[in-house]
């Protein structure tokens, strides 16, 4: 076994030994002392492998993506243009995100400082599927751009620019529209996470969904207007 292969293998360790503790406890109950004990390693180890705790929890929590990616393929296969394809995109987001919110909002609205170095986050996500190699699949291939990215005003971003290369947005209106779709579906996500809203995530899922799509009415073109 090469020295990368033991790497990888030991960060697989504590990756797996992390979302053991947040399947069973929640993800509030993740502790380097717990990991520590679960993996057979000291505290001081796990930060040779990892930046911090915060780190490790969202390698983690991207496990837990899996329903999302490898399902995107056929969920958006009968999307006949870019405008379909972003609109199925976060149907299916919506479909997945709600029903575990405390782990997607942790990923993508945690307080990482995704401004800092792109560069760094976009590796991040690399290295775990160096770690992970069993998660790609077809739907990785194809979306893989948006995928690697932990930012979702970027991931977003890149399915509107596709919209306005086919114009069916003005690239002046991506910004505007981008910022309206991610708060909504922020705010949402962040009702579902709360304990009074736990038999809700349906009903604030199909709102999510409901609202992103009416965005698009907003701004679509009119020589575009395929959305009844």
């Amino acid at each position: 076994m090469t020295r990368l292969e033991r790497k990888l293998n030991v960060k697989r360790l504590f990756i797996d030994a992390t979302m053991t503790i947040i399947q069973e406890e929640g993800l509030e109950e993740v502790s380097i002392r717990k990991v520590a004990k679960i993996t057979g390693y000291n505290s001081a180890t796990l930060y040779t492998y990892f930046k911090n705790l915060d780190h490790l929890i969202l390698l983690a929590s991207m496990k837990f993506l899996n329903e999302y990616i490898t399902g995107l393929d056929a969920y958006t296969a009968k999307a006949e243009n870019p405008l379909e394809e972003s609109i199925l995109i976060w149907e299916f987001f919506c479909k997945c995100s709600f029903k575990k919110p405390e782990i997607y909002k942790s990923i993508f609205f945690s307080n990482l400082d995704f401004n800092r170095k792109d560069f760094e986050n976009y590796y991040e996500i690399k290295e775990f599927y160096k770690i992970y190699p069993e998660e790609i699949t077809n739907s990785f291939a194809k979306f893989h751009r948006m995928i690697l990215k932990l930012d979702i005003y970027e991931r977003n971003k890149i399915l509107l620019i596709k919209m306005a290369r086919k114009k069916f947005i003005s690239p002046s209106n991506i910004t505007s529209l981008n910022d309206m779709q991610v708060l909504i579906y922020k705010g949402l996500l962040e009702e579902a996470t709360k304990p009074e809203n736990r038999y809700r995530h349906k009903v604030l899922c199909n709102r999510a969904i409901k609202y992103i799509k009416n965005c698009y009415k907003l701004y679509i073109l009119d020589e575009c207007r395929l959305l009844k």
